[in-house]
């Protein structure tokens, strides 16, 4: 049986369906990664928001040791959002 959900979605609930936001202790700020990296048990190095869209530099992925154990909410310190990663919010 396949089960089909019809409607349109705010954007909010659309960014959360697919961004997780964790602090990274590479360099104190909180970035958005993709659920789909983060939900994989194999994989341990992460791609912020900021750097899917533009040239990557080996040194901006994340190891899961390095990320927040648990999502941030709306309640963080919004002062250590990246900018890139945040700014491309819809």
């Amino acid at each position: 049986m396949t089960v089909r959900i019809t409607g349109e979605l705010p954007p909010a609930a659309v960014d959360t369906a697919l961004y997780g936001v964790h602090f990274w202790a590479g360099d104190t700020r909180n970035h958005r990664y993709l659920r789909s990296q983060l939900d994989d048990p194999e994989r341990d190095t992460f791609q912020p928001e900021c750097t899917l869209s533009s040239f990557v530099i080996p040194r901006r992925w994340a190891f899961r040791s390095e990320l927040s154990a648990d999502e941030l909410g709306e309640d963080r310190d919004k002062t250590r959002d990246c900018r890139p990663c945040f700014r491309a919010r819809r």
